[in-house]
């Protein structure tokens, strides 16, 4: 009778070296220092809208600034931005922002507001400035 060999066979595994985790470097988050809002006198049916003022807000004096271009209605825009605004909520409701309490949200909703709807002044979408 023959002897029947037994074959064993080795079983290795192909395990590739392991790699080493990829250190992902976490960038600095960026902080808006200020926001900046663009302030119209309302033409458009007729002609282009005029820019006449930006108001910015900075974030680190918690204060506002104005920079008036046309200085026939510096008064009048010095007259709606010195209180709070009203802003047409969900469900036709009318919240209002406060200027002193919430800076940041008034600045972020001015164009939204129902003082610059076109009476006769709008304001545009405002914009974050990274920088100091």
């Amino acid at each position: 009778m023959a002897e029947a060999k037994k074959t064993t066979k080795k079983v290795t595994k192909n395990a590739a070296p392991k790699a080493a985790p990829k250190v992902v470097k976490e960038e600095p988050k960026k902080e808006v220092a200020s926001y900046l809002v663009a302030l119209f006198f309302e033409r458009e049916p007729v002609e282009k809208d005029i820019h006449v003022a930006d108001i910015r807000y900075h974030k680190t004096s918690n204060s506002f600034s104005l920079f008036c271009t046309a200085p026939q209605h510096e008064a009048n825009i010095e007259m709606i931005i010195a209180g709070d605004i009203s802003v047409s909520g969900e469900k036709g409701a009318i919240e209002m922002i406060s200027k002193a309490e919430s800076p940041i949200s008034w600045i972020s909703n001015l164009h939204r507001s129902r003082e610059f709807a076109g009476n006769p002044f709008i304001a545009g979408t405002p914009q974050e400035s990274y920088e100091a």
